[in-house]
């Protein structure tokens, strides 16, 4: 038998197979599989649990961060105004103040 013969034989078995008896071996796998399910499932509920805790943890960091960014761009930008203060020229008017004065 060539292997085209062999596999149209296997396709046309395997429907009738599943045609006469399918919903007896549906049963079967589902009774077999029920406790691994049930299992399953319950890994399903405890990774739901554990992630939703990292997430708020990792919320509350990113809140604490969020604050701290925030607090040194105000420190950064009081520092850098203090900077450009002191290193600004004086006006025009101040030069010719200072120069009269000493």
């Amino acid at each position: 038998m060539r292997t085209s013969e062999a596999f149209i034989l296997g396709t046309i078995t395997g429907a009738v197979v599943i045609w006469l008896w399918g919903r007896e071996i549906q049963g079967s796998v589902w009774g077999r599989t029920r406790e691994v399910r049930a299992k399953a499932a319950e890994g399903i509920r405890a990774v739901e649990t554990q992630s939703g805790k990292v997430l708020d943890l990792g919320g509350n960091s990113l809140r604490r961060a969020e604050e701290f960014l925030q607090d040194t761009k105000g420190h950064v930008s009081d520092a850098l105004r203090a900077a450009e203060a002191v290193i600004r020229p004086a006006s025009a008017a101040s030069n010719r103040r200072r120069t009269k004065v000493q």
